[in-house]
């Protein structure tokens, strides 16, 4: 029980001194980082979407202080690639996925997080993801990830094996400062296959 403690109160300290470091960049600083990442993630999708065909990218509206990955959204908007987003249901603890088509589809959810409207169509075949942009505090560069808390993402992934369907590529998003010696983590954390940050593209083994 006191493994557990300390392991939940490492995790509460780190993120708020990361969520204080995110807040120190000004907006010269923010805007010059997020546009390197940003170039990185649209490499990417263009190096796994092919096609419109090739399935669709799952992401989510960026929140307070978060790298700001919407233009990857437009970039696919653009090329008629589907995009889904999240809507989260506090009473289950889960996520239900809508096709978003524009900035339009999105409205304030829950803790002020913008998400999709209830009326959107829902995605329910999972197999249709291949790429999911995950959001998060802190990073390793053993790929693990620091979330916000919630298990949201960490239920979600496990879907996958559940319904027998492979897993798609898990990429996240951080600038520099997020990135730390070694990120606390449980039993049931998901570690990402791929990390952008402004000056980095880190790779999981497995993933040539």
């Amino acid at each position: 029980m006191k493994l557990i403690m300390n392991m939940y109160q490492r995790k509460i300290e780190m993120r708020e001194q990361i969520e204080l470091k995110r807040s120190s960049l000004n907006q010269e600083e923010r805007q010059a980082r997020e546009e390197q990442i940003v170039n990185q993630l649209i490499g990417l999708c263009k190096e796994h979407f092919k096609s419109s065909s090739d399935g669709c990218l799952m992401t989510y509206m960026p929140f307070r202080t978060e790298v700001d990955i919407a233009p990857v959204m437009e970039w696919c908007w653009s090329r008629g690639i589907r995009v889904v987003a999240p809507r989260t249901v506090k009473q289950t603890r889960q996520m239900i996925l809508h096709e978003v088509t524009s900035y339009n589809d999105f409205s304030s959810g829950g803790w002020g997080i913008r998400e999709p409207i209830t009326s959107l169509p829902v995605l329910t075949d999972l197999s249709t993801i291949r790429m999911i942009l995950v959001p998060g505090l802190a990073f390793d560069t053993k790929m693990a990830r620091l979330g916000y808390g919630g298990g949201y993402y960490d239920r979600f992934f496990k879907l996958f094996a559940e319904q027998g369907i492979a897993q798609p590529l898990l990429v996240a998003a951080s600038f520099d400062l997020q990135v730390v010696p070694e990120v606390p983590v449980s039993w049931n954390d998901v570690n990402m296959d791929i990390l952008v940050t402004e000056s980095l593209q880190l790779k999981a083994s497995h993933i040539q």
